[in-house]
C-alpha cells in the first residue's frame, strides 16, 4: 500500500493511511494505549483511528509517548 490517505477516522472524520496491512508495522502499534482505552475504542468505533486521535487519547491518559525508533 502507498502512504496515501485511504481511510476515514471514525473519531474525527479526517482522512489517513492505516498501515495495518503494510509490510512494516503500523506506527500505531508503538503507541502506549492502556488496555482499558483499547477496549473502550473497540466498543465505540469500527476500524482504526488516525494517529492524531490516538495521540490525543494518550495525552488525555497522561501517558508520555515513547520516543520514535530510528
Amino acid at each position: 500500500m502507498s502512504g496515501d490517505a485511504d481511510e476515514r477516522c471514525p473519531r474525527c472524520g479526517g482522512s489517513f493511511h492505516c498501515g495495518v496491512d503494510d509490510a512494516a508495522p503500523c506506527p500505531c502499534v508503538a503507541l502506549p494505549l492502556s488496555e482499558a482505552t483499547l477496549a473502550d475504542l473497540r466498543a465505540r468505533y469500527d476500524g482504526c483511528l488516525c494517529l492524531g486521535c490516538l495521540r490525543e487519547l494518550i495525552a488525555a491518559q497522561g501517558i508520555r509517548p515513547h520516543a520514535p525508533v530510528p
